[in-house]
């Protein structure tokens, strides 16, 4: 059995808009699963980063002084071997950025400037990800024009890291990517490319987190609970166990688990957390993610 679930994070809007560009990244996704797992992981968040409704790659939000810092990871689970990039600039894709730290060095994380210039070695051409509407609106928050925003990435609709986990022939593999935070100090690097904190994947399973990624770091929210699971424990216990165990830091998020019987589990304890499953080809319309006080 094989599977592939996408999240466009916590706090995002669950029109038709997003849930298409979440179903459509999903499908994309699984149809490379021929050409293998990472492919198939990888395609499913460019789809995202190429997607100006999601704070990745292209649509990113931009921190105190008006950049985009990325960042992204990519992990495979029977290996073991992944790779991740923070604080990147100028690039369209950083999780396509992360799969060449993974392949191609002996290394598992590049930031800033460092990565940057892998990135152009690689043959990464330059590319601005900052759009129209996120500029306005950083413009906006700066001058003190706007009071109340999301805690997330400051738009009215919220939106922040995207992640998708999936299964082939009992191999797990997660790949996550994001923006950051809106108005965050540059430099400021959340979870999402810390490999046990906001992604993780062994050969028991996979989890991508998001949400606060101070409080996932802290808590090293992906590989805890894939750890749950190599103990026996279900995908839905786990994914409860770490949004409880981030309730009692008083933070929000949400996870996405598998098992390497491509068993899924969606959990947050937030307002939404829209998402997409394919399983053995088919659109699975009828998941939805658990919500926990």
């Amino acid at each position: 059995m094989n599977v592939i679930i996408v999240h466009g994070s916590v706090e995002t809007s669950c029109d038709p808009l997003y849930l298409d560009s979440l179903q459509q990244a999903a499908i994309t996704g699984y149809a490379e699963l021929e050409k293998g797992l990472i492919d198939a992981v990888e395609k499913t968040i460019m789809v995202l980063e190429d997607d100006p409704l999601f704070n990745a790659g292209f649509g990113s939000v931009l921190n105190l002084d008006g950049e985009v810092e990325m960042d992204a990871a990519i992990m495979d689970g029977l290996s073991y071997r992944c790779g991740a990039v923070a604080g990147i600039k100028g690039v369209r894709n950083p999780v396509c950025v992360a799969r060449k730290v993974m392949e191609e060095t002996s290394h598992v994380l590049l930031v800033g400037n460092g990565a940057n210039r892998f990135a152009a070695q690689k043959g990464f051409l330059p590319f601005d990800p900052v759009t129209k509407e996120q500029k306005q609106f950083w413009e906006k928050a700066i001058a003190g024009e706007i009071k109340s925003f999301s805690p997330f990435t400051g738009l009215p609709k919220s939106c922040d890291t995207v992640g998708c986990i999936a299964v082939c022939d009992g191999n797990p593999a997660a790949a996550s990517s994001t923006g950051g935070s809106f108005l965050k100090l540059p430099g400021r690097v959340g979870d999402t490319p810390v490999i046990g904190g906001g992604i993780y994947a062994s050969p028991y399973g996979a989890a991508v987190c998001t949400g606060l990624g101070e409080a996932f770091i802290r808590l090293q929210g992906a590989a805890w609970a894939v750890n749950l699971i190599s103990q026996g424990v279900s995908v839905h216990d786990a994914a409860k166990a770490t949004i409880n165990r981030l309730k009692s830091i008083n933070a929000n998020g949400g996870i996405l688990v598998v098992d390497n019987k491509a068993n899924v589990a969606a959990v947050h304890n937030s307002n939404s957390f829209p998402l997409a499953l394919v399983r053995d080809g088919q659109v699975i319309k009828d998941f939805e993610a658990t919500r926990i006080a």
